[in-house]
């Protein structure tokens, strides 16, 4: 077997070897490449590597190193951008990098790493550069602010020594935080109220569940779709049952929150998710969730909602597309409308927040042009929030908007039959795969758009306010719903102990957890669990991930 592993791996290296030797021998035959240009004032040239899937997508003649965001960035700023290698999914990308990183290969100048185990080996390797003399000598004045506002996005990228290593590529903030979709059709079949409460809830599942609602004649229906096969109860969004949990006190099973006293404690052993276990457990036993809910991955949970068998399920807006909007195919007449998360019996409600960062961009050790790389980000940037200097209407007339009679024109249709082309998105050719997004801004303009109904004033908010309206109105749902969000303050690579003994952790957890929800063990079986979990490494753990915490703060 050994001999066997290390003939793959070597397999592997030369496979990449010759994939890289490929890349530099185009690279050195395309005059585009050639550094010389620097020398001449030209431009700066800054080399990158990227995912590129499906979803991006170039008007004809345009590829990922010639396109309308390359020839601007070297037009408008002096910066030509190489990309020596890109993969379709992050999968794959972390295998290259991984193998670049053991064969010492020299990196390129800037890429981004959402893997936070990746990201700690890099910067332990010495193979990137550290930015806190760069953020202080070359960031702009809104580049810093917005660091300032969100200093623990720096957290996963954070050395032992209170060195900065990562840029981070922020997240929408909620932007995957869950909210209640309901078959708003059963609810007036019914006569039913939106609810507010889980005693509410509750009473709904009942007659989904009860009293036929799909008409089908059989006892065919459950109440709500829930999801435990991919990670147990510690993370997911899609089919999500951390509301739950939140509806009992401040912890969700699988995130490490804060304590009274400021320390981070584990949320599957506190005494709230004991109360959301005991509730779930009631809810099997009447007969509102699917019998094998335990092993089902949320892409198979979600087909009892899209089949038109359940009737709630928890998921973020922009599963309105997908997967909720498929149930039109199978259920045309079905009406499904976002609704706020509900309170638990002392009126606390809660939900899993979402990280506030998607990845960080590590730099070469060698680098030398962070001042070109901030100026590159401010002017994105600046197009988020609408001060753009270079983007006044839009990205780019032609791609995202058209330009009738001196007034911009967003909506798709109308670009579509203006121009004969297919409407594009050229924020996917940037150089962090999107333009820049800035935590809780989209879903609080969203939110805005949908209770004041003004008109958006640039191509940003353009972009937004031309979107599905349920789509905009569960945005706003979760935007005014911030405050009940439970965030995991854990972001580093995993632990000495979490390496070797959580595993064991989370099987004690998963298979606990089933075990009192099916009935198979009493509730209070929890108790146990929790001096289990501590005994068996669960105490160093917690150590562990206090000590990350202090030296990152």
């Amino acid at each position: 077997m050994l001999k066997k592993s290390l003939f793959t791996l070597l397999s592997l290296l030369l496979t990449f070897g010759i994939l890289a030797a490929c890349s530099n021998e185009e690279a050195a035959t395309d005059p585009s490449s050639d550094p010389s240009t620097e020398d001449s004032g030209e431009a700066v040239t800054i080399t990158t590597a990227r995912v590129l899937d499906d979803g991006t997508v170039f008007k004809d003649g345009e590829d990922v190193h010639d396109n309308v965001v390359t020839r601007w960035a070297e037009e408008e700023l002096g910066i030509k951008f190489v990309t020596e290698w890109t993969q379709p999914n992050d999968e794959q990308f972390n295998t290259q990098l991984r193998l670049m990183m053991s064969s010492r290969e020299k990196l390129p100048d800037v890429f981004l790493v959402s893997n936070n185990n990746i990201k700690a080996d890099l910067i332990q390797s010495g193979l990137v550069m550290s930015i806190d003399e760069a953020i202080e000598e070359h960031a702009t004045p809104r580049v810093k602010e917005l660091f300032e506002r969100f200093p623990e996005a720096f957290y996963p990228s954070t050395n032992e020594d209170a060195e900065r290593f990562g840029v981070p590529r922020y997240s929408g903030g909620n932007g995957s935080d869950t909210l209640l979709w309901i078959r708003q059709d059963w609810l007036d079949k019914f006569d039913l109220e939106a609810p507010e409460t889980l005693e509410e809830l509750e009473h709904i599942m009942d007659v989904f569940v009860n009293e036929d609602p799909n008409e089908s004649g059989r006892d065919d229906t459950i109440g709500i779709t829930f999801a435990a096969g991919d990670e147990g109860f510690r993370g997911g969004n899609i089919a999500d049952s951390s509301w739950v949990f939140g509806a009992f006190g401040d912890y969700v099973p699988g995130n490490w929150s804060q304590a009274d006293d400021g320390s981070l404690v584990y949320g599957s052993i506190q005494p709230n998710v004991k109360d959301g276990l005991s509730k779930i457990n009631e809810w099997y036993e009447s007969g509102y969730l699917s019998t094998d809910f335990a092993i089902l991955s949320a892409g198979d949970a979600q087909e009892s909602f899209i089949s038109g068998r359940s009737g709630i399920m928890a998921a973020p807006p922009w599963a309105h597309g997908y997967p909720i909007g498929e149930i039109a195919q199978v259920v045309p007449d079905a009406v499904v409308k976002p609704f706020p998360h509900v309170s638990g019996p002392n009126g606390e409600a809660g939900r899993r927040g979402e990280g506030l960062i998607v990845g960080s961009f590590l730099f070469n050790r060698e680098f030398e042009h962070m001042d070109k790389f901030f100026e590159y980000w401010d002017a994105i940037l600046g197009y988020t929030l609408g001060e753009s200097e270079h983007f006044p209407h839009g990205l780019f007339e032609g791609y995202d908007y058209v330009m009738q009679d001196g007034e911009p024109v967003y909506d798709i249709a109308q670009f579509e039959e203006i121009t004969g082309e297919d409407h594009v998105d050229p924020g996917r050719y940037f150089l962090p795969t999107n333009i820049p997004t800035i935590p809780y801004e989209m879903y609080g303009l969203l939110e805005e758009f949908h209770d004041t109904g003004r008109d958006p004033v640039n191509g940003y908010e353009a972009n937004l306010a031309g979107r599905e309206k349920d789509y905009i109105h569960a945005a706003a749902i979760v935007n005014k719903q911030n405050e009940i969000r439970i965030v995991n303050e854990f972001s580093g690579p995993p632990t000495d102990t979490m390496s070797s003994r959580s595993e064991h952790l989370e099987r004690l957890e998963d298979e606990l957890f089933v075990d009192i929800i099916y009935g198979n063990k009493p509730l209070d079986a929890f108790d146990q669990f929790v001096e289990d979990w501590l005994s068996s490494g669960g105490e160093q753990v917690t150590q562990e991930v206090n000590e990350w915490y202090e030296s990152v703060r």
